[in-house]
Protein backbone atom coordinates (compact mmCIF):
# COMPACT_ATOMS: atom_id res chain seq x y z
CA UNK A 1 0.00 0.00 0.00
CA UNK A 2 1.29 3.59 -1.08
CA UNK A 3 0.44 6.55 1.02
CA UNK A 4 -0.45 8.29 -2.45
CA UNK A 5 -0.20 12.05 -2.83
CA UNK A 6 2.22 14.22 -1.19
CA UNK A 7 0.73 17.61 -1.94
CA UNK A 8 -2.07 17.67 0.83
CA UNK A 9 -2.22 19.47 4.17
CA UNK A 10 -4.47 18.46 7.10
CA UNK A 11 -7.01 20.82 7.82
CA UNK A 12 -7.16 21.69 11.54
CA UNK A 13 -11.08 21.29 13.52
CA UNK A 14 -12.56 24.22 14.21
CA UNK A 15 -14.67 23.00 17.26
CA UNK A 16 -12.25 21.55 19.97
CA UNK A 17 -12.83 18.33 21.50
CA UNK A 18 -14.24 19.98 24.94
CA UNK A 19 -16.59 22.15 22.99
CA UNK A 20 -17.72 19.16 21.17
CA UNK A 21 -18.52 17.61 24.31
CA UNK A 22 -20.09 20.67 25.95
CA UNK A 23 -22.20 21.40 23.48
CA UNK A 24 -23.64 17.71 22.61
CA UNK A 25 -24.05 17.61 26.62
CA UNK A 26 -21.36 15.35 27.70
CA UNK A 27 -20.33 18.20 29.52
CA UNK A 28 -20.75 16.32 33.02
CA UNK A 29 -18.30 14.14 32.43
CA UNK A 30 -16.06 16.46 29.86
CA UNK A 31 -14.28 14.83 27.32
CA UNK A 32 -13.76 11.55 27.61
CA UNK A 33 -13.31 10.15 23.76
CA UNK A 34 -10.27 7.10 24.08
CA UNK A 35 -10.25 3.77 22.44
CA UNK A 36 -10.24 0.68 24.39
CA UNK A 37 -8.24 -2.23 21.94
CA UNK A 38 -9.27 -5.79 23.10
CA UNK A 39 -6.41 -8.16 21.87
CA UNK A 40 -6.64 -12.24 22.28
CA UNK A 41 -6.54 -15.19 20.32
CA UNK A 42 -9.75 -15.97 18.15
CA UNK A 43 -12.47 -17.53 20.46
CA UNK A 44 -10.87 -15.52 23.60
CA UNK A 45 -13.80 -13.50 24.26
CA UNK A 46 -12.95 -10.14 22.73
CA UNK A 47 -15.86 -9.63 21.21
CA UNK A 48 -18.17 -10.62 23.89
CA UNK A 49 -16.64 -8.56 26.27
CA UNK A 50 -16.56 -5.10 24.02
CA UNK A 51 -20.48 -5.94 23.11
CA UNK A 52 -21.07 -5.99 26.65
CA UNK A 53 -19.33 -2.96 27.89
CA UNK A 54 -20.76 -0.92 24.97
CA UNK A 55 -24.42 -1.96 25.99
CA UNK A 56 -22.90 -0.96 29.59
CA UNK A 57 -21.79 2.50 28.54
CA UNK A 58 -24.42 3.27 26.40
CA UNK A 59 -27.05 2.72 29.38
CA UNK A 60 -25.46 5.24 31.06
CA UNK A 61 -25.35 7.46 28.37
CA UNK A 62 -21.67 7.76 27.57
CA UNK A 63 -21.40 6.98 23.67
CA UNK A 64 -19.72 3.93 22.97
CA UNK A 65 -19.28 1.72 19.69
CA UNK A 66 -17.54 -1.62 18.94
CA UNK A 67 -15.69 -2.25 16.36
CA UNK A 68 -15.18 -5.93 15.30
CA UNK A 69 -12.73 -7.48 13.68
CA UNK A 70 -15.01 -9.53 11.44
CA UNK A 71 -17.68 -6.63 10.72
CA UNK A 72 -14.98 -4.33 9.66
CA UNK A 73 -13.90 -7.03 6.80
CA UNK A 74 -17.43 -6.90 5.16
CA UNK A 75 -16.85 -3.25 4.53
CA UNK A 76 -14.16 -0.72 5.09
CA UNK A 77 -11.15 -4.17 5.21
CA UNK A 78 -13.23 -6.30 2.61
CA UNK A 79 -10.61 -6.08 0.04
CA UNK A 80 -8.04 -7.31 2.35
CA UNK A 81 -6.86 -11.05 3.01
CA UNK A 82 -4.92 -12.83 5.84
CA UNK A 83 -1.59 -12.97 4.78
CA UNK A 84 0.87 -11.00 7.26
CA UNK A 85 0.82 -7.52 5.11
CA UNK A 86 -3.07 -7.18 4.98
CA UNK A 87 -3.64 -8.13 8.58
CA UNK A 88 -1.47 -5.11 9.70
CA UNK A 89 -3.11 -2.27 7.24
CA UNK A 90 -6.28 -4.39 8.45
CA UNK A 91 -5.00 -2.97 12.08
CA UNK A 92 -3.62 0.55 10.68
CA UNK A 93 -7.32 1.11 8.76
CA UNK A 94 -9.08 -0.09 12.18
CA UNK A 95 -7.13 2.39 14.43
CA UNK A 96 -7.84 5.26 12.41
CA UNK A 97 -11.37 4.80 12.35
CA UNK A 98 -10.95 4.01 16.23
CA UNK A 99 -9.40 7.73 16.81
CA UNK A 100 -11.59 9.42 14.70
CA UNK A 101 -14.73 7.76 17.27
CA UNK A 102 -12.30 8.69 19.66
CA UNK A 103 -11.88 12.26 18.55
CA UNK A 104 -15.56 12.68 18.60
CA UNK A 105 -15.76 11.93 22.32
CA UNK A 106 -16.70 8.06 21.61
CA UNK A 107 -15.77 5.54 23.74
CA UNK A 108 -14.61 3.14 20.52
CA UNK A 109 -13.92 -0.71 21.77
CA UNK A 110 -11.79 -2.10 18.91
CA UNK A 111 -11.91 -5.84 19.32
CA UNK A 112 -8.97 -7.79 17.03
CA UNK A 113 -7.41 -10.54 17.23
CA UNK A 114 -4.22 -8.22 16.31
CA UNK A 115 -1.29 -10.87 17.04
CA UNK A 116 1.68 -8.57 16.59
CA UNK A 117 2.98 -6.49 18.70
CA UNK A 118 4.42 -3.76 15.96
CA UNK A 119 0.59 -3.89 14.63
CA UNK A 120 -0.63 -2.92 18.24
CA UNK A 121 2.19 -0.43 18.62
CA UNK A 122 1.30 1.32 15.68
CA UNK A 123 -2.23 1.54 16.68
CA UNK A 124 -1.50 2.92 20.10
CA UNK A 125 1.01 5.52 18.54
CA UNK A 126 -1.75 6.87 15.74
CA UNK A 127 -3.42 7.54 18.83
CA UNK A 128 -1.16 8.78 21.23
CA UNK A 129 0.72 11.64 18.12
CA UNK A 130 -2.91 13.21 18.33
CA UNK A 131 -3.41 13.31 22.48
CA UNK A 132 -6.13 9.95 22.12
CA UNK A 133 -6.03 7.56 25.11
CA UNK A 134 -5.38 4.55 23.85
CA UNK A 135 -5.68 0.90 26.58
CA UNK A 136 -4.51 -2.00 25.45
CA UNK A 137 -6.59 -4.86 27.38
CA UNK A 138 -5.35 -8.50 26.76
CA UNK A 139 -7.77 -11.26 26.92
CA UNK A 140 -6.32 -14.17 28.35
CA UNK A 141 -7.90 -16.88 27.42
CA UNK A 142 -5.67 -20.35 26.86
CA UNK A 143 -5.69 -22.00 23.53
CA UNK A 144 -7.17 -25.22 24.83
CA UNK A 145 -9.97 -23.04 25.64
CA UNK A 146 -9.79 -21.03 22.48
CA UNK A 147 -10.43 -24.16 20.75
CA UNK A 148 -12.82 -26.08 22.85
CA UNK A 149 -15.17 -23.06 22.45
CA UNK A 150 -14.77 -22.47 18.29
CA UNK A 151 -17.56 -20.99 17.42
CA UNK A 152 -16.90 -20.60 13.76
CA UNK A 153 -15.10 -24.09 13.27
CA UNK A 154 -11.85 -22.29 12.51
CA UNK A 155 -9.51 -24.22 14.81
CA UNK A 156 -11.02 -27.63 13.56
CA UNK A 157 -10.39 -25.87 10.27
CA UNK A 158 -6.97 -25.02 11.11
CA UNK A 159 -6.29 -28.49 12.79
CA UNK A 160 -7.00 -29.95 9.44
CA UNK A 161 -4.75 -27.97 7.56
CA UNK A 162 -7.80 -26.44 5.35
CA UNK A 163 -6.82 -22.76 6.79
CA UNK A 164 -3.07 -21.52 6.76
CA UNK A 165 -1.75 -19.28 9.01
CA UNK A 166 -4.73 -19.44 11.70
CA UNK A 167 -3.17 -17.75 14.71
CA UNK A 168 -2.01 -19.61 17.53
CA UNK A 169 -2.16 -22.87 15.36
CA UNK A 170 0.40 -22.06 12.32
CA UNK A 171 0.70 -18.58 13.15
CA UNK A 172 1.91 -16.79 16.02
CA UNK A 173 0.26 -14.36 18.56
CA UNK A 174 2.92 -12.37 20.35
CA UNK A 175 1.64 -11.24 23.66
CA UNK A 176 1.20 -7.93 25.52
CA UNK A 177 4.31 -7.07 27.68
CA UNK A 178 2.24 -4.51 29.68
CA UNK A 179 -1.08 -4.28 28.84
CA UNK A 180 -3.11 -1.69 30.67
CA UNK A 181 -5.70 -4.31 32.00
CA UNK A 182 -5.26 -8.25 31.62
CA UNK A 183 -9.04 -10.39 31.48
CA UNK A 184 -8.53 -14.13 32.17
CA UNK A 185 -11.94 -14.84 30.55
CA UNK A 186 -11.15 -18.03 30.31
CA UNK A 187 -11.82 -18.54 33.74
CA UNK A 188 -13.67 -15.06 34.66
CA UNK A 189 -17.14 -15.45 33.61
CA UNK A 190 -18.36 -11.91 30.89
CA UNK A 191 -20.13 -10.50 34.08
CA UNK A 192 -16.80 -10.47 35.79
CA UNK A 193 -14.69 -9.27 32.81
CA UNK A 194 -17.29 -6.19 32.26
CA UNK A 195 -17.40 -5.44 35.56
CA UNK A 196 -13.53 -5.08 35.56
CA UNK A 197 -13.22 -3.00 32.30
CA UNK A 198 -15.94 -0.81 34.29
CA UNK A 199 -13.90 -0.25 36.57
CA UNK A 200 -10.78 0.13 34.51
CA UNK A 201 -12.30 3.03 32.64
CA UNK A 202 -13.58 4.89 36.05
CA UNK A 203 -9.81 4.63 37.37
CA UNK A 204 -8.77 6.59 33.95
CA UNK A 205 -11.96 9.23 34.00
CA UNK A 206 -13.47 7.95 31.39
CA UNK A 207 -16.74 7.40 33.53
CA UNK A 208 -17.75 8.59 36.64
CA UNK A 209 -18.11 6.62 40.05
CA UNK A 210 -22.00 7.38 40.22
CA UNK A 211 -21.90 5.95 36.68
CA UNK A 212 -19.91 3.01 37.88
CA UNK A 213 -21.62 2.17 40.81
CA UNK A 214 -24.96 2.42 39.10
CA UNK A 215 -23.69 -0.42 36.35
CA UNK A 216 -24.60 -4.06 36.33
CA UNK A 217 -25.92 -5.76 33.01
CA UNK A 218 -29.56 -4.43 33.24
CA UNK A 219 -28.88 -1.15 34.84
CA UNK A 220 -29.11 -2.18 38.48
CA UNK A 221 -26.86 -0.64 41.58
CA UNK A 222 -25.56 -3.09 43.29
CA UNK A 223 -26.41 -2.31 47.15
CA UNK A 224 -24.00 -4.52 49.99
CA UNK A 225 -25.11 -4.31 53.26
CA UNK A 226 -21.98 -4.86 55.09
CA UNK A 227 -21.02 -1.86 57.54
CA UNK A 228 -16.82 -0.67 57.76
CA UNK A 229 -15.14 -1.70 60.41
CA UNK A 230 -15.09 1.26 63.08
CA UNK A 231 -19.52 0.67 62.30
CA UNK A 232 -18.70 -2.69 63.15
CA UNK A 233 -16.92 -2.55 66.11
CA UNK A 234 -20.00 0.16 67.64
CA UNK A 235 -22.53 -2.19 67.09
CA UNK A 236 -20.49 -5.47 68.36
CA UNK A 237 -20.30 -3.16 71.77
CA UNK A 238 -24.35 -2.86 71.83
CA UNK A 239 -25.31 -6.15 70.61
CA UNK A 240 -26.27 -7.36 74.21
CA UNK A 241 -28.37 -4.06 74.90
CA UNK A 242 -30.67 -4.79 71.48
CA UNK A 243 -32.92 -6.70 70.79
CA UNK A 244 -32.71 -10.34 69.10
CA UNK A 245 -34.72 -12.44 66.79
CA UNK A 246 -33.60 -16.16 66.66
CA UNK A 247 -33.40 -17.29 62.72
CA UNK A 248 -33.30 -20.77 61.08
CA UNK A 249 -30.75 -21.75 58.62
CA UNK A 250 -33.10 -20.80 55.95
CA UNK A 251 -33.22 -17.29 57.00
CA UNK A 252 -29.46 -17.03 57.57
CA UNK A 253 -29.44 -17.82 53.88
CA UNK A 254 -31.79 -14.98 52.81
CA UNK A 255 -29.97 -12.92 55.13
CA UNK A 256 -26.73 -13.50 52.82
CA UNK A 257 -28.02 -12.95 49.46
CA UNK A 258 -29.75 -9.45 50.84
CA UNK A 259 -25.76 -8.53 53.12
CA UNK A 260 -24.11 -9.57 49.09
CA UNK A 261 -26.12 -7.52 47.17
CA UNK A 262 -27.83 -10.07 45.41
CA UNK A 263 -31.63 -9.17 45.41
CA UNK A 264 -30.77 -5.10 44.98
CA UNK A 265 -32.09 -2.58 45.64
CA UNK A 266 -33.68 -4.38 48.37
CA UNK A 267 -31.97 -2.87 51.93
CA UNK A 268 -33.25 -5.90 54.24
CA UNK A 269 -36.10 -8.25 54.27
CA UNK A 270 -39.30 -7.10 52.85
CA UNK A 271 -42.19 -5.03 54.08
CA UNK A 272 -45.88 -5.17 53.88
CA UNK A 273 -45.93 -3.01 50.84
CA UNK A 274 -43.11 -4.71 49.00
CA UNK A 275 -43.99 -8.13 49.57
CA UNK A 276 -47.71 -7.53 48.06
CA UNK A 277 -45.89 -6.67 45.40
CA UNK A 278 -43.71 -9.21 44.27
CA UNK A 279 -46.49 -11.87 45.41
CA UNK A 280 -49.15 -10.37 43.17
CA UNK A 281 -47.05 -8.78 40.35
CA UNK A 282 -43.81 -10.16 40.65
CA UNK A 283 -42.11 -6.76 40.81
CA UNK A 284 -40.84 -4.16 43.39
CA UNK A 285 -42.95 -0.78 41.91
CA UNK A 286 -41.13 1.43 45.06
CA UNK A 287 -38.56 1.07 47.89
CA UNK A 288 -41.67 3.17 50.19
CA UNK A 289 -41.80 1.98 53.90
CA UNK A 290 -45.62 2.11 53.96
CA UNK A 291 -48.84 3.98 52.74
CA UNK A 292 -51.82 5.30 54.80
CA UNK A 293 -53.23 6.69 51.84
CA UNK A 294 -53.18 6.79 48.08
CA UNK A 295 -50.65 10.13 48.33
CA UNK A 296 -49.73 9.84 51.79
CA UNK A 297 -46.46 7.60 51.95
CA UNK A 298 -43.07 7.47 53.86
CA UNK A 299 -40.15 7.12 51.98
CA UNK A 300 -36.76 5.82 53.51
CA UNK A 301 -33.59 7.52 53.10
CA UNK A 302 -32.87 4.85 49.96
CA UNK A 303 -35.43 6.12 48.21
CA UNK A 304 -34.04 9.07 45.70
CA UNK A 305 -30.96 6.74 45.04
CA UNK A 306 -32.10 3.31 43.68
CA UNK A 307 -36.09 4.92 42.37
CA UNK A 308 -34.47 5.22 38.96
CA UNK A 309 -34.18 1.55 38.91
CA UNK A 310 -37.16 0.86 39.57
CA UNK A 311 -39.80 -0.95 38.68
CA UNK A 312 -38.05 -4.31 38.18
CA UNK A 313 -38.74 -8.25 38.37
CA UNK A 314 -38.91 -9.37 41.91
CA UNK A 315 -41.05 -12.37 41.55
CA UNK A 316 -39.41 -14.00 44.62
CA UNK A 317 -40.69 -12.86 48.07
CA UNK A 318 -38.01 -12.49 50.63
CA UNK A 319 -38.89 -11.84 54.18
CA UNK A 320 -38.85 -12.70 57.65
CA UNK A 321 -41.83 -14.17 59.70
CA UNK A 322 -42.19 -13.32 63.48
CA UNK A 323 -44.59 -13.08 65.51
CA UNK A 324 -46.67 -9.94 66.80
CA UNK A 325 -44.77 -10.20 70.20
CA UNK A 326 -41.42 -10.20 68.49
CA UNK A 327 -42.46 -7.27 66.18
CA UNK A 328 -43.57 -5.25 69.63
CA UNK A 329 -39.98 -6.20 70.85
CA UNK A 330 -38.09 -4.88 67.82
CA UNK A 331 -39.89 -1.77 67.84
CA UNK A 332 -38.67 -0.76 71.29
CA UNK A 333 -34.86 -1.33 69.57
CA UNK A 334 -35.67 1.47 66.88
CA UNK A 335 -35.20 -0.81 64.03
CA UNK A 336 -31.84 -1.60 65.10
CA UNK A 337 -31.68 -4.71 66.45
CA UNK A 338 -29.54 -8.22 65.93
CA UNK A 339 -29.87 -11.90 64.17
CA UNK A 340 -29.39 -14.72 65.97
CA UNK A 341 -28.77 -17.83 64.45
CA UNK A 342 -28.07 -21.24 66.46
CA UNK A 343 -26.20 -23.74 64.88
CA UNK A 344 -25.24 -27.41 66.42
CA UNK A 345 -21.61 -28.41 66.53
CA UNK A 346 -21.53 -32.07 64.91
CA UNK A 347 -19.10 -34.58 66.90
CA UNK A 348 -16.59 -36.51 64.59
Amino acid sequence: FHFGSSNITFQPHKVSREERSRIVGLQSGGFRGCTVWFTGLSGAGKTTVAFAVERALIEIGVPAYALDGDNVRHGLCKNLSFNEKDRSENIRRVAEVAKLFADMGVVALASFISPFKRDRNAARKIHTEDGIPFFEVYVNTPLEICESRDPKNLYKQARAGKLKGFTGIDSIYEEPEDPHLILEAGVESADDCLQKVMDFLYSKGIISNEARQNHSLHGLPIRELFVDVSTKEILTLRLNDMPSVNISRIDLQWLQVLAEGWASPLYGFMRERQYLQSLHHGILLDLKRECTSEDVCSFDEFEDTYSKVLPINQSIPIVLPISSEQRELLMQGKRKFVFIFIFKVKNF
